[in-house]
């Protein structure tokens, strides 16, 4: 819906002598009225990631609408996305191919235990 600035209007104030006539003037802080929105985005989500999503948005006290104006003035502001995006390297599409074929190697312990498996195998 495309709002314009209303005209002034012209409005009779009773004193005590003969009425006058006044502009009513708009407060300060609507004489610089925001961008109207009439923008529309559709996009079709799965239903569990939307409704997902607006639990956590709900969470932080944001509508779908304010996180998706929120992400694209970042598009905006760093002329692209605002986060990294990057292919994975060979290795990580070859450990993700092996996860979900379940072909992991699981380790119980304590951190400092898996680190050193770690070091140990990288020497």
């Amino acid at each position: 819906m495309l709002q314009l600035p209303m005209p002034a209007r012209s409005r009779t104030k009773s004193t005590t002598g003969p009425a006058t006539k006044q502009t009513a003037r708009p407060p300060a802080a609507t004489a610089a009225r925001k961008a109207v929105k009439s923008g529309y985005i559709n996009a079709r989500v799965e239903p569990k990631l939307k409704k997902s999503a607006e639990a956590v948005l709900d969470k932080l006290g944001l509508s779908t609408t304010d996180a998706v104006t929120i992400f694209l003035k970042q598009v905006v502001a760093h002329k692209g996305l605002p986060f990294p995006v990057k292919l994975p390297n060979k290795e990580t599409i070859r450990a993700l191919r092996d996860a979900e074929r379940g072909r992991v190697t699981r380790f119980s312990g304590t951190t400092e235990e898996f680190f050193a498996h770690l070091d140990k195998k990288t020497r």
